[in-house]
């Protein structure tokens, strides 16, 4: 407890040393809490990066009632949730959209095709690395779990979550001209 305090009260007095300590210890804790609740790696590790900005920017005036590990863990408890909420709240908003503005979703189809994004799509995965692209096929499109796909190509779940990782964030930069119309059309499609 002693030592915990004097964490607390370097932290107060603003030693970056124990910060850095704080950070090193808590940093991939945090991250992996916080993909448990949003299954989200970047969001994941968005969030732990502002608990620990807040954290910082808030060192004067923190009062911690608990141990630091229960403090971190509900700040990154709450700020999942507000991320849960917002993206709630984006999701209704463009849903709104969608149906105010039939018109701008009739011009968005004229202008690229279902078949058109399909190939966009299918050629932004054919340019994945090769092993990256397997993972990332047998995931998406042969519903594989992280563990079975892990099992048959001999390789450890962590490699397959790495990979899937790298796979999405290729995708989302390759394709982020296409996503709000594969949002929009996700959308169309589930009402």
């Amino acid at each position: 407890m002693l030592e915990q305090e004097i964490k607390i009260a370097d932290l107060r007095a603003g030693n970056q040393k124990s910060f850095e300590m704080l950070f090193t210890k808590w940093y991939a804790p945090l991250c992996s809490y916080a993909y448990s609740i949003l299954a989200d790696q970047d969001e994941a590790q968005d969030i732990a990066q502002k608990v620990f900005y807040k954290l910082w920017d808030r060192r004067a005036e923190i009062e911690i009632h608990t141990s630091l590990k229960s403090y971190l863990y509900r700040m990154t408890h709450n700020a999942c949730m507000n991320k849960i909420k917002e993206l709630h709240n984006k999701a209704d908003h463009h849903r709104n959209i969608a149906y105010t503005s039939s018109d701008a979703v009739n011009d968005t189809e004229e202008r690229i095709s279902q078949n058109e994004l399909q190939q966009h799509i299918f050629e932004a995965i054919e340019n994945l690395p090769p092993r990256c692209r397997e993972i990332f096929k047998l995931s998406r499109f042969e519903q594989c779990s992280y563990a079975e796909i892990a099992r048959q190509l001999d390789i450890s779940s962590n490699t397959v979550e790495t990979q899937m990782v790298k796979a999405l964030r290729f995708l989302r930069e390759r394709l982020k001209d296409y996503l709000p119309l594969i949002f929009l059309l996700y959308l169309i499609a589930c009402n």
